[in-house]
Order: structure tokens, then sequence, then C-alpha cells
């Protein structure tokens, strides 16, 4: 929303006057309304919130901060909340449901239909981060043996339940996935053809059980839209939509951005102040405990430094360097092992291309560095100094940002949630030993 735009809500907001409030919000769009709640001082969210209609809150609140959402779910009587939750899709339901305290969840529950709560409980069994997670349950399924015409019923009357329609899914009797119909071949077919004769086999298909990182991979490799479910029995159980997996590569882009960090996902801009200390102190402990082994590797060479001080100006450039050189390695590998693109039979030639990459860079930028310690202290030992401790960090940073990444994964160990830190100590470590080491033994006497 505009600034002025906001400015003229907000003076209704002051003035009380939320029934017009509401009808103005009800003009824009979902995810607008979302934005303007999210901006607002947080008193006033759950009095906006509770002047949009049911169809509008429902998109508005999948899209609040989480903070936010809390408080106002907090304040909605139950039975608004039943009937919000009825307007949403059922993946989105899910999820809210599973924010919920157990007791509210078992008091909105209560007010469902049986089969709506039998829906939730299943979705809600699923892991949160796999295609039974993420599916919703709203589909377009038809027997073998219905033809054109009845399928196009069929749709009409289920146009209001379904939305995004790409395909429609062919189930035998017992529910089983055996085809898939799409629209435009649909339309196009004759009045009186049987859908048997013009589906196509359903040879793409999610497991329920199947992390969402590799249902993003299937989607942005095959440039799907929409991915039938399934179980381990090719029974039929819900879709994947295109929106839903955008949500997915958001999330997992979010988490491995973090873990590089010591962030958890859940750490937002706008989270309590006390929650992230919470979420944050732990990283921060674990790299003191490596910043003191760092340093007590410095401390080894205490009496070097002692005897030349310009070497305690000139090693923060060897170790700095190398850090970044092994963070950008770390971030090529990353991503290689969550796109696929790294397997066992290409592994080796990738971490040998890093190490390849680092000495090249190491070479060049130490070259650089040798010419500028020259021309400014100039003493040549301490560029070639400077110079080889910058190609064996470049190495080191090669080799370990491509190593460290692919033994976490074959361990079973997120990679972006552990390596940075190694990284960042074995580079730090490898340019002052290099740095300092070679310094000893040709510089101080």
């Amino acid at each position: 929303m505009e600034a002025i735009l906001y400015d003229q809500l907000v003076e209704l907001i002051e003035n009380d006057d939320f029934v017009k409030l509401g009808t103005i919000l009800g003009e824009y769009h979902p995810a607008d309304v979302a934005e303007f709640i999210n901006q607002i001082p947080t008193e006033y969210d759950h009095r906006v919130f509770s002047h949009l209609d049911n169809e509008m809150a429902s998109d508005v609140l999948a899209e609040i901060h989480d903070e936010y959402r809390a408080e106002i779910i907090q304040n909605i009587r139950r039975d608004r909340l039943i009937s919000i939750i009825d307007e949403m899709e059922t993946d989105e339901a899910a999820d809210l449901l599973a924010e919920l305290t157990d007791t509210v969840t078992k008091t909105v529950m209560a007010g469902m239909q049986e089969d709506d709560r039998s829906t939730y409980r299943q979705l809600m069994s699923y892991s949160e981060d796999s295609a039974g997670g993420i599916m919703q349950t709203e589909i377009l399924a038809v027997r073998q043996n219905f033809n054109r015409n009845q399928v196009i019923e069929y749709i009409r009357k289920n146009l209001e339940e379904v939305e995004n329609i790409h395909f429609v899914y062919v189930i035998d009797k017992e529910k089983h996935l055996v085809g898939v119909l799409e629209i435009s071949r649909l339309l196009l077919a004759a009045n009186t053809a049987q859908i048997y004769q013009i589906m196509e086999p359903a040879t793409m298909v999610a497991d329920v059980d199947m992390d969402q990182e590799k249902v993003a991979n299937l989607f942005r490799k095959y440039d799907l839209m929409v991915l039938p479910v399934v179980d381990k029995e090719n029974h039929l159980l819900g879709r994947i939509t295109f929106d839903d997996i955008l949500d997915v590569i958001e999330e997992e882009a979010t988490e491995d951005a973090y873990r590089l960090v010591g962030l958890n996902e859940e750490d937002r801009v706008f989270t309590k102040p006390i929650n992230s200390v919470k979420k944050r102190l732990p990283w921060l402990t674990l790299n003191l405990f490596t910043a003191v082994l760092v340093s007590s590797v410095v401390g080894i060479f205490e009496e070097t430094i002692a005897k030349m001080s310009l070497l305690a100006v000139l090693m923060p450039i060897v170790a700095g360097l190398g850090g970044n050189s092994g963070t950008q390695t770390l971030t090529v590998i990353t991503r290689g092992i969550a796109l696929g693109e790294l397997t066992i039979h290409n592994t080796w030639q990738a971490v040998t291309k890093e190490i390849s990459v680092g000495l090249i860079n190491g070479i060049i930028i130490g070259s650089i560095t040798c010419i500028i310690a020259y021309l400014v202290k100039g003493d040549p030992r301490i560029g070639f100094v400077l110079a080889v401790a910058m190609v064996c960090n470049m190495f080191i940073a090669g080799l370990v940002g491509s190593m460290i990444p692919v033994i976490l994964k074959s361990l079973k160990i997120d990679p972006a949630l552990a390596s940075s830190v190694i990284i960042t100590m074995l580079t730090d470590i490898g340019g002052y030993v290099s740095f300092l080491g070679l310094a000893s033994i040709l510089l101080v006497k």
C-alpha cells in the first residue's frame, strides 16, 4: 500500500471508524491488507482484522507475520475462527491448526464436521516439511469410465471447492491413481470420448513422505505446475501446486541462509528481543570457543609477533581473504547439494574444481599483495611471505569449503547448519599458521 493510503487508513483507525475501514480494505488484495496490518501498531491488529469478512480474513491470516497472527488468533471468537478456517485451503488450514495450542485446536476441531476433522487430523499427522505436510486435499478425481461431458459437469459442480484447476486425476475403484487428464486436452476431446482414451499415465507423482525440498526440485527440474501426492499403495491423497512450492523455495532458501550464519529460521525482523537472544546465543557461544582455539594458535607465535609488530597488522589480511574464499566455496557446494547437482559420481570433480579455483585466486591475490607490500614497506621478503601464505590459505579454503559440506551430508548432518563455523575456524588457523610460520622462518631472526 502507498504511504498516502496508509495514512488515510490509520486516520480511520484513530477515529474508530472501523466499519468504513473494513469496507475499504475489502476492495484490496489480501496480500496488501496483510501488509497494512503488519505495519500498524499491534494494539490495532485485532480490531482491524475483526472487520474483515471471513473469506478475506482467511486469505489475510495466512500472510500476516507469525508474531502478529498468534496475537490475533487469541482474540478471535472460536465460532468465527472455525468459519475462517472453513474458507481456507486445507494445507493452509492444517498449518494454522498446528500453530494453535492443543486446547484451542481441540475446541476448534470439535466445532467442525467429522469429515473435516478427519482430513485435518490426517494432514497434521504428516511431517510439516514433507509432501503430505504441504499438500492440499482439494482435488478433482474421476473414474476412468467417465466420458468427456460427465467430467465437465463434475468440474462445474466442484468449481468453487477447487481453485487453479490444471488437471483432473483419474482413479480406479480403490482410489489408486491411474492417470492424469489435462484440462486443455479434455476441452478438445469429442463429447463422447471416454476418459481412459484421452488421459495420460500418471508418471510424475510425489510420495506423501517425500521431503519438501525434493518436491521443489521436481517442480524445478520438470517445470511442473501441479503434482499429485500418493501413498505407498499409490492411493491419491492430494496435490501440491506451484504457489505452495514458491513458499517452500523461499522457506528453504531462508533456512539455508540463516543456518550459514547460525540463525534459527524462526528469528525474524519483529521477533521479540528475548526470543532472538535465546536463538542466537548458543551459536555465538560456539563461535566463542572456536575463536579461543584460533587465538591459542596465534599465541604460539607470540614471540615472533613481538619481534616484528608489523605481522600483527598484516596477518588478518591472510585469514580474512581465506575465510571469504571458503565461504564462497561453501555457498556453491551447499547450493549444489540442495539442488541435487552434486552426486556420488561427480563430487570429486566438484572438489578438485574448487581447489583449483582457490589456488588460482590465491596466486593472483597473493601476487597483488606481494607487490603492494613491497611498494609500501620496500622489503620483498614481506611480500613473498604474504603471497605464499595467501596461496596456502586459498588452497585450504577451497579444500575445506568443498569437503566439509560433503562430509557433513554423508553423516546426515545439514551442511548449512555446521559448515560455516568449521570452515571459518580452519581458514583462520590455516592463515595464521602459514603466515606466521613463514614469517618466523624468513623474517624473524
